[in-house]
């Protein structure tokens, strides 16, 4: 097994100067004139690097060096970095191509983030700070990046090792405005999910309270959008790479898919269902009549997001999206548009979800083969979708440089509860995948034609809307969605097998319910029911055994009011339709 270690000394600064003044390693390269002069950076996060000699993926330790940076960054709540190559931190250092390429890559994943100066590497440096004097101002980390070994049976001390690890799911947690909890907060407190080491970052793992959230959502989209015409496809998890070089993933977006071989074949797992559906469609010759074609899909998905950039439920490297593919006549795109928007409209009153529209343009300047090459398309499309866009009525906000590679798209914004904004659906117009799959339909004169696509998401991530509706409600979720929707408690033994009656009867009509036959006092057993953001609680006495009758009180309601069971059951069914 081989290593890579890596030093870093953090210092949370009120400035830092610095300035090059010769070279240090003889083949570096020049630097320019802006290079050779003094930087002068305030309010800032200095973290001193030292990379040292092994041998290992730099992709990973670049992950590393970006986690614990922003780990600190978000503890000491700053925002300028300043990534200052210092090699007085060990004796045995890498090659400095090696340090180069981490602290490049550390570069540009920060900068999505941060406002991020490098210091000039190879070079001797006079620098000045002013180190603040609260605890987390100087705090030094040092790490290792595994490489290879071969497999082997854990011994009983490595296994008793993971099992400690397996057994915790410490949760560091920050409030946001106003002192809001966030969903990781949120999610910890009313158990309804943990991140574990063992399993691995981005990958939650949803209690039964969690997944009956996550259910609830994916079962009313999965029938609206049957209601609306769409036909649900169950397409594969991963496919072999010749799908995704046909899609042009393989060639724009493969960084972010996690790709294996097997055999001689590469596989990868699948970031998005729209050339599987493509795939699909292609299954029989299509005419006229047969458009639009309009597949619905509630799709886990696989995206190999960096380390630093994973948060709670809102960024994963697997997640659920509620993905659609309409194919259309260039005809009928304005007119399928505006269905999705009427989906969409739904959906945001659905879910009482705040936000705003964003339209997502190409950024013609971009030299890094994120787009489809063909401006003439790209200009076209847009031009169409604004058009669409004003038609409706819609209000947004333009923002170039955000389109997905083979199109413009329409997303919903919103802010999470430290400010940070995100996508939450989004709507995009496609002109290049009908050509790169062949897409074709005959029209009236039985000539061959190549149709439109839009790609939409109706809920978008069923995580990240959780996340959302968890942070906006902080926990308060409306009566069907609610993992716990009556909360059942007992005044004294007596009344348990009563209960066990009620409880019975809700669960068999399909509501969710918990019972409370602890033997703490009634006023304890009903504030846990309150902590745990219960819908109903349902107070069992001698009375109501007796009378066959419950007493409930409904979250953030004074009142107690009394029902006969079967009225209690139908009361709550009826709401839970109506999606109170």
């Amino acid at each position: 097994m081989s290593n890579l270690f890596m030093k870093t000394l953090n210092l949370h600064t009120d400035y830092i100067k610095f300035k090059p003044l010769k070279k240090a390693i003889k083949n570096i390269g020049e630097l320019s004139e802006a290079e050779k002069k003094e930087q002068h950076v305030k309010e800032a996060l200095a973290v001193m690097t030292a990379v040292e000699k092994g041998d290992s993926n730099i992709k990973n330790v670049v992950e590393k060096l970006v986690e614990s940076i922003k780990e600190i960054a978000e503890q000491i709540n700053i925002k300028n970095i300043v990534l200052y190559p210092y090699a007085h931190l060990s004796s045995e250092l890498a090659s400095p191509q090696t340090a180069m390429d981490v602290l490049e890559g550390a570069e540009k994943i920060l900068k999505k983030s941060f406002n991020v100066v490098k210091a000039p590497f190879g070079y001797y440096k006079e620098f000045e700070m002013k180190v603040k004097g609260h605890p987390l101002s100087e705090l030094s980390r040092e790490f290792k990046i595994e490489g290879n070994e071969e497999e082997s049976e854990l011994d009983e001390k490595e296994r008793t090792r993971l099992w400690k690890i397996m057994s915790k799911n410490k949760v560091q947690v920050i409030r946001g405005k106003n002192d809001l909890k966030s969903n990781v907060e949120l999610g910890r407190d009313l158990d309804l999910y943990i991140v574990n080491e063992i399993v691995g970052q981005g990958l939650p793992l949803l209690t039964p309270k969690g997944a009956s959230i996550k259910r609830e959502i994916e079962r009313f989209i999965t029938d609206e959008e049957i209601k609306r015409g769409y036909e649900h496809t169950s397409t594969p998890i991963l496919a072999k790479s010749d799908l995704y070089k046909i899609s042009g993933h393989w060639q724009h977006y493969k960084d972010d898919m996690f790709t294996m071989k097997v055999g001689k074949e590469e596989f990868a797992l699948r970031p998005m269902t729209c050339p599987f559906q493509f795939v699909l469609y292609k299954r029989k010759p299509r005419s006229y009549k047969d458009l639009p074609k309009k597949y619905g899909e509630v799709a886990t998905l696989f995206r190999n997001e960096q380390s630093g950039e994973l948060r709670g439920l809102t960024r994963l490297r697997q997640f659920t999206l509620a993905d659609g593919h309409i194919i259309c006549t260039p005809e009928q795109m304005e007119e399928e548009f505006k269905n999705v928007m009427d989906l969409l409209n739904y959906i945001i009153k659905t879910f009482d979800i705040e936000g705003w529209y964003q339209f997502s343009k190409w950024d013609p300047k971009n030299e890094n083969n994120k787009y489809v090459d063909n401006p003439e398309a790209w200009e076209k499309t847009q031009n169409s979708m604004k058009k669409i866009l004003d038609n409706l009525k819609i209000e947004y906000v333009e923002k170039e440089g955000e389109a997905a590679f083979y199109g413009p798209k329409l997303d919903l914004q919103y802010k999470d509860v430290y400010g940070k904004e995100d996508t939450l659906i989004t709507i995009q117009m496609d002109f290049a995948l009908p050509d790169k799959f062949n897409l074709t339909y005959l029209d009236k004169n039985n000539k061959e034609k190549k149709p439109m696509v839009i790609h939409r998401s109706s809920t978008g991530a069923t995580e990240r809307l959780m996340s959302y509706i968890l942070e906006k409600t902080q926990g308060s979720l409306p009566l069907w969605l609610s993992p716990i929707q009556v909360k059942i408690v007992t005044t004294s033994q007596n009344n348990d097998n009563y209960a066990k009656k009620i409880n019975n009867k809700l669960i068999q009509n399909k509501i969710r319910c918990e019972t409370d036959f602890s033997d703490d006092k009634i006023g304890k057993k009903v504030r846990n029911a309150y902590i745990e953001k219960a819908f109903y609680i349902l107070t069992i006495g001698d009375k109501e055994a007796e009378e066959n009758i419950v007493a409930i009180k409904q979250r953030g309601e004074k009142d107690v009011q009394t029902f006969g069971v079967d009225e209690f059951v139908e009361k709550v069914k009826g709401e839970i339709r109506e999606r109170v």
